[in-house]
């Protein structure tokens, strides 16, 4: 009989621990919360380095385009920076020729800081080359495997760079669909320097000698289904 007595008690211990061991786990839960407000922002983007996004911004963004600051754009959707294109000094042909730019990495940069998503178009159009009433006959300025570039950082889908060849209308360059080129992009027609097989200009023979410039206008919008 006392044998009995010790065994139910020892039993009673048990379970009395192991009770207490759950009770003692059980934990208690409540909620915070982490709170931020986004705004578009329209102050100026500072040209970044065509090479490497996530370098510090170079003192001169195209060295073949020394004086070029940028633009200095200001708003949520901006132009950021345009390189300006250099075919350099050239003989009279009396065959069609292909002349490559001087610019070793000539750029496109674009800044999207409106937080929409709506995506954007950017196009371009040409001016005729003229050297006052002269006109370079038959020319054509064409821009072509334009490397998209941005920040390591960016989380955005990517806008598309197209191939042109530029005319008087515009024609598109860079865009970026539905919740695509949030951020700055850089559109980036790297080559060899001083013969940028990229950027080229196609001049026909049978023209006059001259000292010709074409003015570019670039365009940004937003894109027409967001419109």
């Amino acid at each position: 009989m006392k044998l009995a007595t010790k065994i139910l008690a020892i039993g009673a211990i048990t379970f009395a621990t192991l009770t207490g061991a759950s009770t003692f786990a059980h934990a208690d839960t409540a909620t915070s919360t982490g709170k931020i407000k986004f705004a578009s922002d329209d102050s100026s983007v500072t040209p970044l380095d065509p090479t490497n996004p996530d370098n510090p911004t170079p003192a001169i963004p195209d060295p073949s385009d020394p004086t070029n600051p940028g633009t200095g754009n200001t708003g949520a959707l901006t132009i950021d920076f345009l390189s300006n294109i250099d075919f350099g000094d050239q003989k009279i042909s009396n065959s069609t020729q292909t002349y490559k730019a001087l610019n070793k990495n000539p750029y496109i940069q674009v800044t999207d800081k409106r937080g929409t998503g709506d995506g954007w178009v950017l196009t371009a159009a040409a001016t005729n080359f003229k050297d006052n009433a002269k006109v370079l006959k038959g020319a054509q300025m064409s821009f072509k495997n334009g490397q998209v570039r941005t920040k390591a950082d960016n989380q955005s889908a990517a806008p598309t760079a197209s191939d042109i060849t530029l005319n008087s209308n515009a024609q598109t360059v860079f865009s970026a669909g539905e919740n695509a080129g949030m951020g700055t992009w850089l559109d980036v027609y790297d080559g060899t320097d001083g013969a940028n097989e990229n950027v080229t200009l196609s001049v026909p023979s049978g023209n006059l000698a001259g000292d010709y410039t074409s003015s570019i206008t670039w365009s940004l919008e937003n894109t027409p289904s967001a419109e």
